[in-house]
């Protein structure tokens, strides 16, 4: 049988030695900031892009790999003897996914799989992917058993300026909280690969990121998988919030692992400062 690599894009947000410990192959998206371009998570970072925005008002363009990247960077695997599994940013959020489908059709050997999802909510199902190679599935196998799973993915955030995600028009219902744009705090929600806003909350930020976490891992009813959950977020500058959090998240006890994540550039080009998600899956 041949070997399976699961890739994915650098929308994914894992921890750097997690990519290295599971042999996780990632392409990098791209990131504009006026005219000059960048790869997320090789030459510009979060504090790049506040940066940039508070000199110039303006926030930066992300953009997919072209299907030629693609092409390349799945050859270069196939060549080596491997079948790929490539599980990206969801359809409905990038062009990633229908380019990295139009390359493994020239490729072959290579499974793309629709997250629906964005950050770790990709990292879950990248992570789950891991375990069934480990397992001894097939690169087939793997997706189809992935591409039916991505709904058990439980992925949301909090905002604490909604202009990013207002002016980058990637959530279409912010819009309508019209006035209230930087007085609310909003809970985005994803949901089949689109954003909508849930949960309105005000007030200090360390204390509605620790009630919405609260919030979101005591739902009446909800099973949650055991395995692993994600705090990611870009709190460059306020690591107590995000501490407050885990420690929230560690007293339910109910998770296994617990990972405190950094936010790529590309989310963070579209969410701002200070948003943070728990992201965990559910087992039905």
């Amino acid at each position: 049988m041949r070997k399976v690599v699961i890739t994915t894009d650098s929308c994914c947000d894992l921890l750097p030695e997690m990519y290295e410990q599971h042999g996780i192959k990632v392409l990098p998206l791209y990131v504009t900031l006026g005219d000059e371009s960048y790869f997320d998570g090789v030459n510009v970072t979060p504090r790049d892009i506040f940066e940039y925005v508070d000199k110039t008002g303006t926030l930066p363009k992300t953009a997919a790999r072209s299907v030629g990247d693609f092409i390349d960077f799945f050859k270069g695997i196939v060549d080596e003897g491997n079948d790929v599994v490539f599980i990206g940013i969801g359809s409905s959020l990038s062009s990633t996914h229908q380019n990295a489908c139009l390359a493994a059709a020239e490729v072959g050997n290579v499974y793309v799989v629709d997250s629906e999802n964005l950050s770790t909510g990709i990292a879950l199902s990248v992570l789950k992917a891991c375990d069934l190679k480990d397992q001894g599935m097939s690169a087939e196998e793997i997706a189809d058993k992935i591409a039916a799973e991505t709904k058990l993915v439980d992925a949301s955030f909090i905002v604490d300026r909604l202009d990013y995600l207002y002016k980058g028009g990637r959530c279409s219902a912010v819009s309508a909280l019209g006035a209230n744009l930087l007085k609310l705090h909003p809970c985005i929600e994803v949901n089949s690969g689109k954003m909508g806003v849930g949960k309105k909350y005000r007030g200090n930020m360390k204390d509605i990121l620790v009630k919405y976490v609260k919030e979101r891992l005591s739902v009446e009813g909800m099973k949650y998988d055991r395995t692993r959950v994600f705090l990611t977020h870009t709190c460059v500058d306020h690591q107590e919030y995000v501490d407050a959090c885990v420690e929230a998240v560690k007293e339910t006890g109910l998770f296994d692992a617990v990972y405190d994540t950094a936010a790529g550039a590309t989310v963070t080009s579209h969410c701002g400062p200070n948003t943070l998600g728990v992201i965990f899956c559910t087992l039905e």
